[in-house]
């Protein structure tokens, strides 16, 4: 004898086939972010002391990065003693250097650099020519995606 489907059994069906590919997207996607979030949280992926961002002359196409990256004026001893900017335009305009010199877990990770270069600034936020600073991580990172990555290899675009 031939069962005549169930409509009941047919629309419970379909609407987990339509909601099976939407549960497996959220599945991969929240594994995704919390792996990244579990690796950049690894020691082995945060700069390092003696890590360099270089800014080579010419290297980088004018007004590529539209951003400013703040950052504390430290003193010998640590102390902060005041306020700049860090613009990757102007710095890659005539080159300069950061050096990882320190790194500070707590209260929130801050790294301590050396600058050494001419400007960080066209206006009245420039660190100086050569200045002791402290920036977050995040903003490390984005001044080095700024100059090609870590290092003093050949990198970046060339004019």
């Amino acid at each position: 004898m031939l069962r005549r489907p169930n409509e009941h059994e047919h629309k419970t069906s379909g609407t987990l086939a339509a909601w099976l590919p939407v549960l497996a997207a959220v599945g991969i996607m929240a594994t995704g972010c919390l792996s990244t979030f579990l690796v950049l949280q690894l020691d082995e992926f945060r700069p390092k002391v003696g890590d360099m961002v270089v800014f080579r002359p010419g290297s980088q196409d004018a007004d590529m990065w539209q951003m400013h990256i703040p950052a504390t004026v430290v003193s010998p001893t640590g102390e902060a003693v005041g306020a700049c900017a860090l613009d990757p335009n102007v710095i890659s305009t005539s080159g300069g250097s950061l050096v990882v010199e320190a790194r500070q877990v707590a209260p929130s990770l801050m790294y301590r650099l050396h600058w050494a270069g001419q400007r960080t600034t066209n206006d009245a936020s420039d660190c100086g020519a050569d200045t002791e600073l402290t920036v977050t991580r995040t903003d490390l990172q984005r001044l080095a995606n700024a100059a090609g990555g870590f290092g003093i290899g050949n990198k970046g675009i060339s004019r």
